[in-house]
Parts: structure tokens; C-alpha cells; sequence
């Protein structure tokens, strides 16, 4: 249960938009969650780099990048992140200058000339507090790939104690506003978050796989958590 105080926290944290939150989060020293360490960012990189190991991708782009350190594990050959945070951009473009096939670009500059065989979001939709930016979001997200788009993300719409949490049933978003895409895999979190506890290492969040309506997948069970996964 939200208590009032909350409530008027969340308020005010949100009378700002959310990409001056995590430019302001970045810029005073923060990093990008514990979703982006330790076991969780381990998991993550894991099947990410599973998958296109497995089904051959080249190309990724990442709308969300932030301090870099969830990326710092992928094994990916071309790899452009994105982010809200020129800051964190900055950090990024440091931190990976000398990576042959890797660039990072602020969401203001980027420019769709291309399109990626995969398209990522980590741990970004449940930060999404306005409408708009959401939807402008999960549009761009999805036009730029090619094949496939891996979700990371909560699926439900209660309320959170996290004041820059706003969940979404983004799912429902997906199959009433963007055709020609179906959703391939679900994986369960092997860390789940168990009611209002919040230890160190667990996740709301899961792995949703969408691909092209004529697209298929590869045998899930070479992909941790897919095999005889629902949707």
C-alpha cells in the first residue's frame, strides 16, 4: 500500500519530466539502478548474448543505454546506445571510445538512418512517467529494428513505493498499436521480486521476445528461461 506521504513524494518527483530525473541522477553521481549489477545485469547479458549468438545478429541498438555497465557485458559485433542523459552518453562514449563497432548517441540526436536487428529496452518503460514520452518511446523502439525486440520490463499497471516507477501493461500497448509484430518468448525472471520485499538481486521485471508476424526463433531452450515459456 502507497501512503499519503508517497503519493506527494511521487508528485513532486514527477512535476519534473523523466528525462531531466535521470539527467539530474547522472550528472549528481548516481548510476542506473541495481537492475544494471551484480546477479540481475549477469542474467540479463546472459540471455541477451545468448540470443544472438543464437539467431545470428550483427546490429543492436539500446534506447536506454545509461552509465554503460549493463553493456559492458553484452558480446554484441555493432552496438549503438541511446540514452536521455548527454551525460551519461558522455560517460559511455569514455568508457567504450575504443570498442571497434560501438557508438553512443543522446535520444535529441539520434536519427533513425538505419535500422538494427535487434532493438533493446532494459529496465526503461517503468520509468516512463508521461503518456507521451511512453508512447513516443515504445514507437521509436520499435521501428528501428529489423527482427527482433527484447523488453525488459515490469507488465502490470499498480502502484509502486519507488517514486520514479510508474508501471505500465505496455503489452496490451504493443498488440493495439504496433502491427506486423507478434511476441515470441516470454521469459520468467529467476529472480522474482516477492510481494513488497525488495532484497538486493530481485527484479519485477522479465524478458518479453517480439519479432515480425513471418518471423521465427531458434529453439528457445538454447536461450536461458525459454523453453516452455507462455506468452
Amino acid at each position: 500500500m502507497v501512503s499519503a506521504d508517497e503519493k506527494e513524494l511521487s508528485r513532486v518527483v514527477r512535476s519534473v519530466s523523466s528525462a531531466d530525473y535521470w539527467e539530474g541522477r547522472y550528472r549528481s553521481g548516481g548510476n542506473s539502478g541495481k537492475g544494471s549489477y551484480g546477479r540481475l545485469a549477469v542474467y540479463k547479458a546472459h540471455l541477451i548474448n545468448c540470443l544472438v549468438h543464437r539467431e545470428k545478429i550483427e546490429t543492436v541498438v539500446e534506447f536506454g543505454s545509461g552509465d554503460g555497465h549493463q553493456a559492458s557485458l553484452f558480446a554484441i559485433p555493432h552496438y549503438t546506445g541511446v540514452d536521455v542523459s548527454s551525460h551519461a552518453v558522455d560517460r559511455c562514449r569514455e568508457a567504450f571510445g575504443k570498442r571497434p563497432g560501438w557508438d553512443f548517441v543522446t535520444a535529441e540526436d539520434f536519427v533513425p538512418s538505419r535500422q538494427y536487428d535487434l532493438s533493446l529496452s532494459l529496465d526503461v518503460v517503468y520509468h516512463l512517467f508521461e503518456d507521451a514520452v511512453f508512447e513516443q518511446y515504445m514507437h521509436r523502439l520499435f521501428a528501428a529494428a529489423t527482427r527482433f525486440v527484447l523488453v525488459y520490463s515490469s507488465d502490470h499497471e499498480d502502484p509502486d513505493r519507488a517514486v520514479h516507477v510508474r508501471h505500465r501493461k505496455y503489452s496490451d500497448w504493443v498488440r493495439d498499436n504496433i502491427p506486423g509484430w507478434r511476441c515470441l518468448r516470454r521469459f520468467e525472471q529467476p529472480y522474482p521480486r516477492i510481494g513488497d520485499e525488495d532484497p538486493a538481486g530481485s527484479s519485477f521485471a522479465f524478458f518479453r521476445l517480439y519479432g515480425r508476424t513471418n518471423t521465427e526463433v531458434g529453439d528457445s531452450a538454447a536461450i536461458p528461461g525459454g523453453a516452455g515459456s507462455g506468452l
